[in-house]
C-alpha cells in the first residue's frame, strides 16, 4: 500500500496466537479485547504510543493493524517469482545458477548450519554454501560429478578439512 505522502507500507496484525489471562496483553484496548484465543502483540501502553504516532491502520471490519514502512525495513522481502540469468555454458544440463543457489542457501540457513546436497552434480550448491561460510556435505554417485565439484572448490577449501568417502557405490564429499 502507499500512504498519502507516497511511502510504501504493509500492515501486520496487532494480535498473536495464545490467550493471556492475567497479563497486560490480554486486557481491553480502545474498548476491545483481542480476538478469542489471541492476545495483543504489545502492551496497551505501546499500542497507545503506536496509535499516537499514526502507526495503526484500521481494517474495514475494525481490526487494528500495525503499519510497517518498507523504507524502514533492513532488508527486502523476496517475491514469489525469482528471475535469474543462466549462463549459456553450463558444466552440465542440470547445473543451476550460482546466484539463485546463494539466495536459497542464504535465506534457508544460518552460518552455523550444515548444507546437504544429496545430488551434488557440478557442485554449485556446495560453492554457494562455501561462499556463505556454511559447512556442507555433497553426495553424488558420479565420480565425474565429484571431480567437477572438487575442481570448482579448488583453492576455496582446505584439503585437510575435506573428506572424500565412498560408502557403497555413492561418493560423499564433505567440508
Amino acid at each position: 500500500m502507499v500512504d498519502a505522502s507516497g511511502r510504501r507500507y504493509t500492515t501486520n496484525p496487532l494480535h498473536a496466537p495464545g490467550e493471556t489471562r492475567n497479563g497486560d496483553t490480554g486486557r481491553m484496548w480502545k474498548g476491545m479485547l483481542p480476538p478469542k484465543g489471541r492476545h495483543w502483540r504489545y502492551d496497551p501502553k505501546v499500542l497507545d504510543e503506536l496509535d499516537a504516532k499514526g502507526l495503526i491502520a484500521w481494517s474495514a471490519i475494525g481490526n487494528p493493524r500495525k503499519i510497517v514502512y518498507a523504507d524502514e525495513m533492513p532488508f527486502t522481502k523476496l517475491q514469489d517469482i525469482w528471475e535469474f540469468n543462466f549462463p549459456s555454458s553450463h558444466a552440465s544440463t542440470t547445473e543451476k545458477n550460482l546466484e539463485m543457489l546463494r539466495t536459497i542457501v542464504e535465506t534457508s540457513s544460518t552460518p552455523d548450519s550444515i548444507v546437504l546436497d544429496c545430488f551434488a552434480g557440478s557442485g554449485t550448491t556446495l560453492v554457494a554454501a562455501d561462499q556463505l561460510n556454511r559447512s556442507w556435505i555433497g553426495i553424488d554417485r558420479s565420480e565425474i560429478a565429484i571431480k567437477t565439484a572438487l575442481g570448482r572448490l579448488k583453492g576455496r577449501v582446505d584439503p585437510a578439512q575435506t573428506r572424500l568417502f565412498a560408502p557403497t557405490d555413492d561418493i560423499l564429499l564433505a567440508a
